[in-house]
């Protein structure tokens, strides 16, 4: 084309695309062979990666694209848009229940279900009074002071156990548990229609607590996560569980590295270095719940979390991507003023952890199989050799991913870590939603001949989705990773990806 064509209007077209969250650009048409080459490179692998995405891996077949879905543009407020009200005075739209996920080393977990902070009588949620024996119903002060409300609650029918008891055996066996107001501020929800977000999986829409009095926002601004695809739109429970399983189990891997940590300050003697370990950025990744909601007589399940305040980053990715990432964040964290930790005062020489062979913990692991093997490794922290001379903030979401593949036995790998770097009471923190978990391939071989000859009686069943890529996503990721002084305070091991 020549200089002087205009192309404003395509290239306000693209610009309208991406103020609405699509991938989109404009290549200005030239002669030349490398111009053209280069347009038709970028629409080949953009069909590429959107057929990829589109594809239900155990079928083959496309799936298709929820057509129901409002999108907003970004930076729009949250007084602009319609909102859903699910309150307690709309016999239409109402919340049925909150369902949170239960963790157990030994097995995969389950949804728990949350205790409904509600009157079992009228649903109101003022002035509760709680069942003295389970501690799981309430009723409001008007209905208590109507006589005995917990009489039927605490009565059996024909030999049925009674609700109270029935209670009691759900919170003993680990299927119902409590949440306080300030982990779940009420049962009364607003949603906004539009999304505001979307990846290749899932779309997000705002949504926040209401005050079942007055119907005001209350508690932290909260986002809710749906599919993309309108066959899974319709199954969410099942949808969820992935997500929340992969969640729970990554901040289970969170919450051992930063006991890590704190193990790590034993080993050194002064005051000044004990401070700085104790300043070293934690992991936490933030707790999803799943909401069972009613409208117009028809359940409906979405997942929501806390919505994360601040610059939005992803860490690394489940491809393999990290080196770049981490001279990125290294650089923005200097030119912040909170990138580098203060030098621990003492050298140290303990050495490496020394690990078992892959022989060995294949050997151990078939022992354990049969009645669920233990997820982490229980070992103590030994830190390596080194003077730790280069603790950068933006080290430790790299080596809690090698934490998590060298606790794991191997057999196991956060990655793909994305949310916000915070400093919050003076205390560092990653806060991390949405991982991806990548699971060794013996397991799944492992798997498949307990499946072929105990029947039903299988050892471990991890299913962490789609982008669970396995051994090659652990060989990707430790291709680009290079061990620092982070890694070497927790006592990890260099790997080299060919011996993953």
């Amino acid at each position: 084309a020549e200089k002087s064509a205009d192309f404003s209007t395509l290239e306000d077209m693209v610009e309208e695309a991406k103020q609405y969250g699509s991938i989109a650009s404009f290549g200005k048409p030239s002669l030349d062979a490398d111009s053209l080459s280069h347009i038709i490179s970028g629409l080949a692998s953009s069909l590429t990666t959107s057929r990829t995405e589109m594809t239900e891996l155990r079928t083959g077949e496309l799936r298709q694209v929820r057509m129901d879905i409002v999108r907003e543009k970004l930076h729009t407020l949250d007084s602009e848009g319609t909102w859903k009200n699910y309150a307690v005075d709309d016999e239409s739209r109402y919340v049925q229940r909150f369902w949170a996920w239960t963790f157990n080393e030994r097995r995969t977990g389950d949804f728990v279900e949350i205790v409904s902070r509600r009157c079992m009588r009228c649903y109101s949620e003022d002035g509760l009074q709680s069942c003295p024996v389970c501690n799981a119903a309430f009723v409001c002060w008007g209905c208590f002071r109507e006589g005995d409300a917990f009489a039927n609650h605490r009565a059996s029918n024909n030999g049925v156990e009674c609700e109270c008891g029935s209670l009691l055996g759900r919170v003993a066996m680990g299927s119902l548990e409590y949440k306080d107001e300030e982990q779940l501020p009420s049962f009364c929800i607003a949603v906004k229609d539009q999304a505001f977000g979307e990846g290749a999986e899932r779309i997000v829409r705002k949504v926040r607590f209401l005050d079942p009095a007055n119907g005001d926002y209350i508690g932290p601004v909260m986002v809710a996560k749906e599919s993309r695809f309108a066959g899974e739109y319709h199954t969410q429970m099942a949808y969820h569980k992935n997500f929340m399983r992969t969640q729970d189990i990554a901040a289970s891997f969170g919450r051992r590295f930063n006991d890590a940590l704190d193990e790590a300050e034993k080993y050194f003697d002064d005051a000044a270095s004990q401070a700085c370990i104790r300043g070293l950025p934690r992991i936490l990744f933030i707790e999803p719940m799943v909401v069972e909601l009613i409208e117009n007589g028809v359940e409906k399940n979405i997942l929501i979390e806390r919505y994360l305040v601040g610059d939005y980053k992803k860490f690394n990715s489940n491809m393999g991507f990290v080196e770049d990432e981490v001279k990125k964040l290294v650089k923005q964290m200097n030119s912040l003023g909170v990138g580098v930790t203060s030098q621990p005062q003492q050298d140290i020489d303990l050495g490496i952890i020394e690990e078992g062979s892959e022989e060995e913990e294949e050997s151990d692991d078939e022992d354990e199989d049969e009645g669920g093997e233990e997820l982490f490794d229980s070992k103590e922290v030994e830190p390596g050799e080194g003077d730790y001379g280069d603790l950068q903030d933006a080290y430790f979401p790299q080596a809690f991913s090698h934490f998590s593949y060298e606790r794991s036995r191997g057999n196991f790998m956060v990655v793909d870590l994305q949310g916000v770097f915070s400093v919050k009471d003076g205390s560092k923190v990653y806060e991390l939603t949405d991982p991806v978990i990548h699971q060794h391939d013996r397991l799944r071989r492992r798997s498949r001949r307990h499946d072929h000859n105990r029947g039903s009686r299988v050892g471990k069943k991890w299913n962490f989705g789609r982008t669970d890529r396995g051994i090659n996503g652990m060989k990707a990721f430790f291709e680009t990773h290079k061990c620092t002084d982070a890694c070497r305070l927790l006592g990890l091991s260099e790997v080299d990806a060919e011996d993953v």
